[in-house]
Order: structure tokens, then sequence, then C-alpha cells
């Protein structure tokens, strides 16, 4: 597909004011919807950093443990698009004393559930992993996780189980930080190009192309975020900074076995399958992209 330096210029673009007040309001109302239910604010809303919409509320409960409402995801490093602007919020539980997992997480689950129900009623939908709100022209889309911290700093991870019974471990807040320094290493350049790829990535899901489908947002985020710091910098027009940055992809497909998520964490295949994926994607997108200049 031919991309014009004006295209590109638009799919770099963050969110507008409006779209941003819209994410704002989604997550205060699930602050709300907690308030309602009996949980008590002990902060008022703080930021992680300045590069980005990284922020979070304290709340506690009736023992006093705290309950940090984060939101995290593409929103709160300013790397969602217009065209899917979901808000990604984990209500983080934070027990005075340690608690089991396995035995003490779904209850936690249940009473988010009840809070999000009281307040926005049918618009609710409890899922494997999270519990989600539909958007309206009011607010955006809410997806909600439940978690438990590992430790009382939480960029030690957090962990949640789903209703299926897996367990699994996040780590949004080392995502934010290590995304936060990419950008600035890259002249700020690395969040403009995840926006870009993500809408090409979008547009290849609308010609039916599989390979994209097959691929999350987070995983072209986390992509990105292993691609070398000189190859954003390369070139001021966008349109051959896209092409570098498929070459590079193209080229070091090899070395995605040995990739992490943006969190530096985790590895960004767990299975044979995913790399397979990736590797089929970058092919699909080095033969779509075609900048006309």
């Amino acid at each position: 597909m031919n991309y014009s330096k004006s295209k590109l210029e638009d799919y770099a673009s963050p969110l507008s004011d409006t779209e941003k007040e819209q994410c704002q309001r989604a997550i205060e109302m699930v602050k709300d919807s907690l308030v309602d239910y009996g949980y008590i604010i002990k902060t008022s809303r703080n930021n992680y950093s300045d590069d980005g919409y990284a922020y979070y509320y304290e709340l506690k409960d009736a023992s006093h443990s705290s309950i940090t409402i984060l939101l995290q995801g593409s929103y709160a490093n300013n790397t969602n698009i217009k065209r899917y602007s979901d808000v990604d919020v984990s209500v983080i539980y934070n027990p005075i004393i340690p608690l089991s997992l396995e035995r003490y997480f779904m209850g936690f689950k249940e009473d988010i559930y009840k809070a999000l129900v009281k307040r926005f009623g049918t618009d609710v939908e409890r899922k494997n992993k999270s519990i989600c709100v539909n958007g309206n022209t009011y607010r955006k889309g809410i997806d909600v996780v439940p978690a438990f911290s590992i430790s009382s700093n939480l960029e030690n991870g957090i962990q949640f189980l789903t209703d299926k019974g897996e367990k699994i471990i996040n780590y949004p807040l080392k995502q934010i930080l290590n995304e936060n320094k990419k950008n600035k290493e890259t002249e700020y350049k690395f969040k403009r190009y995840v926006r870009i790829i993500k809408n090409i990535k979008m547009d290849m899901e609308s010609s039916n192309i599989t390979s994209a489908k097959n691929v999350g947002s987070f995983q072209v985020e986390s992509l990105l975020w292993n691609i070398p710091n000189e190859i954003f910098t390369k070139y001021t027009t966008l349109g051959y900074g896209v092409e570098e940055i498929i070459q590079y992809l193209t080229s070091h497909k090899y070395l995605i076995s040995n990739f992490y998520e943006s969190n530096g964490i985790k590895k960004l295949c767990n299975n044979f399958l995913d790399q397979h994926f990736l590797e089929q994607f970058i092919d699909n997108l080095n033969k779509y992209y075609i900048y006309e200049g």
C-alpha cells in the first residue's frame, strides 16, 4: 500500500485533546466506582512520568491495605492510535500482610466486578483475564485487570489469575519506564514510529492479511523496542525512517527469539509459534509498505 508523507504524519500523531479527555474520564470513573463500593481515597492523582499519561490513584480498604489504580498500556505510554484507543487499567491490591494469590485473588476480582457493575451496569463484561467496560461517546472503553502486587515496589511486577486458573506476571511500570527512556534516547522518535507501525498493522488487517491479525499491538510495540536507537534517528523523513525500521527487522529476523518485551524482563516469544507469527508479519509488512515520497 502506498503511504504519503501527510498520511505518515497523521499516523505518527498522538491522540487529540478530546480523545485524551475521554481516556482520562474512563479512569476517573473506575476510581469513582470503587469509592462508591466502599474503598477510600488515600492519595490524589499522581504521575509516574512526564512522558505519556502514566498516572495512578491510591485507595485503601477497611483493613487499610492499599489499592493502586494504575493507568497502563499504550495510553499510559502515549503509543495508542486513534483507531484503537481503549484504556488499560490495573487495579492492584497490596495487602498489609502477604496473602495467597490462589486463595484470595478470585474474591478480589469479584469485588472489582461488582463495583463496576454497580456503576456501569450491562456495559460490563467479565473476561478470562480482565473486566471490560464498553465505551460510548462520553468515554473510551476500559479494560480493567485486577491484580496483586508482588512486593511493595510495583516495579517488581504484578500477578493475577485468569478465570481458567493460569497465573500471569506482568511488569507495567517497567514497560512505562523503559519506553520513556527509549523515547528520549531516540530524540522522541520511538513512540512516533510505534504509532505508525501500529496503524499500518491495522491497514494490513483491513486488507485481510492474516499475519497482522496474529500479532498484537503490544507485540508490535515490543518488537520496535528491541531495535537499536540509531535506526530511529538515521532519517528525518518519516517515510525513509519506516523503510529503515522494516529493513532492520527483515534482516534481523534471526534475532527475534532473543528479543524481550519492552519491560525488559519477559521474552517476546514464548514458543516457536509466536516467533513464526512475528516473522510472517515482518515479511508481509516489508511487501505491504510502499513510501511514495
